[in-house]
């Protein structure tokens, strides 16, 4: 710089030189010396400007690789294939909620947020384009093939290189932003755009796509109901959980005790003696509570490996306001113990026919929903409002005279989710069920 400015004083003095001078001999080597001066500043500028580019583009790579290193594993493998796979990187916008002794969501990771409570607002950082939509794909049986598809909504551009998306709470689950059939992993996220034809656009209507992968981490026991919600504690109890989670995609189990915790006591926590995984959605768990705990109530749990089952009675800090408590359907689990209190003795209420349901799928693409329970030959059984009479039983138990698992087959996604009623063919009334499973292509 300083010698840019030694040309600039040559040059004003070359000026004062040509003004003063009468003879035009040297008044023409004055403009000559002035000439070449100037032809040297502008290569002086040339390099400075070459200079401070240079220095742009090192600075700019330094703080690409800061950003990178200071993200965690899942995202600083997105970082180290940026220049490949074109994908941005995603964490959530604010620390994430979640139930007790559920695993803690890390700063700039998304591992955990399956067990989000309710909303989730994602950043993209580094898109290539503005998305007009973002979906997320969930694997809900472990074949690696994403078959149940979420729509983010309130996609917000902050700039050119960031926008923010939602991913929103169900209406049938209000506590958690992803289906109860979504037990985690691995999961592509879709980037969309679709641009029309304009003035501004030559090339006539196109859409852009970008699948990335993010990891939701791996979902903690889901639990429903428990059935009966009453009894004699002097005598065990066998309660019927359905819920979700319950198996891992491997088969391993995810449940690995369930427990009774007393309604203002949480001291007072009572394990079940025995716990059966019946299906992926159902346990078995006998407890013996014990005469002590007449007129008692306890919360239901069920723990594993990845956690344990929400069941809330008071939000925990950072949840978002309105979330609700209880499990993700905003219903707290729980099981009374009858008093002691002498009274006219009644008839414990008899089981509901149908526990839980899942969607399943044969080889030949078709898909076929599996309801656990207690069933009869004749039971009519429908599905949203529509009857169902192709059906299958198994599982049949000379002791009840009943079938223990129903196959319905036929157009059930058109009907689902909804209310399952079954009606047996006996003067007993009809069991009602509702099963949020759905289907994706």
């Amino acid at each position: 710089m300083s010698l840019a400015r030694n040309q600039c004083s040559d040059i004003i003095c070359s000026l004062a030189d040509m003004r003063k001078l009468n003879d035009p001999r040297r008044a023409m080597m004055a403009f000559e010396s002035m000439w070449r001066t100037i032809k040297r500043l502008r290569f002086i500028v040339v390099c400075i400007s070459l200079i401070a580019l240079a220095m742009f583009a090192q600075a700019r790579n330094s703080a690409l690789k800061t950003s990178a290193a200071t993200s965690n594993g899942v995202v600083a493998k997105s970082a180290a294939t940026i220049s490949q796979s074109g994908c941005p990187l995603i964490f959530p916008d604010h620390p994430v909620a979640v139930a007790p002794n559920q695993p803690a969501v890390a700063d700039r990771s998304t591992v955990g947020i399956v067990n989000a409570l309710c909303d989730v607002t994602l950043d993209f950082i580094g898109c290539e384009f503005p998305p007009t939509s973002v979906t997320l794909g969930c694997d809900t049986n472990g074949d690696g093939v994403s078959d149940l598809t979420i729509p983010l909504k309130n996609i917000t551009i902050i700039n050119r290189l960031f926008f923010q998306a939602t991913i929103p709470a169900l209406a049938s689950s209000p506590g958690t932003g992803f289906p109860l059939a979504c037990c985690g992993g691995v999961a592509g996220i879709t980037l969309t755009r679709n641009v029309g034809a304009g003035d501004d656009n030559v090339f006539g209507p196109f859409t852009e796509t970008l699948t990335c992968s993010i990891d939701l981490g791996i979902r903690a026991p889901v639990v429903i109901s428990a059935t009966p919600s009453e009894g004699d504690c002097a005598l065990g109890q066998n309660l019927l959980i359905p819920g979700s989670c319950f198996l891992l995609a491997d088969g391993k189990p995810n449940v690995t005790s369930v427990f009774a915790v007393e309604i203002g006591n949480p001291a007072n926590v009572i394990q079940a003696a025995s716990v059966h995984i019946l299906t992926s959605n159902l346990i078995d768990a006998f407890f013996q509570i014990g005469a002590a705990s007449a007129g008692k109530t306890f919360l239901i749990f069920a723990s594993g490996p990845n956690g344990t089952s929400r069941n809330l009675t008071a939000l925990p800090p950072g949840a978002p306001i309105g979330c609700p408590l209880g499990n993700e359907q905003g219903v707290a689990v729980t099981f009374k113990c009858k008093s002691n209190s002498p009274g006219p003795a009644d008839t414990p209420p008899p089981l509901p026919d149908v526990l839980a349901c899942r969607l399943d799928r044969t080889a030949t693409g078709a898909f076929t929903l599996t309801l656990s329970g207690k069933f009869q030959d004749g039971g009519v059984v429908s599905i949203g409002g529509v009857s169902f009479t192709k059906v299958k039983l198994k599982g049949f138990d000379s002791g009840t005279n009943r079938y223990s698992t129903m196959i319905v087959k036929g157009q059930v996604c058109s009907a689902l989710p909804g209310n399952v009623v079954y009606t047996p063919p006996d003067s007993r009334p009809s069991s009602v069920l509702q099963c949020t499973e759905r289907c994706t292509n």
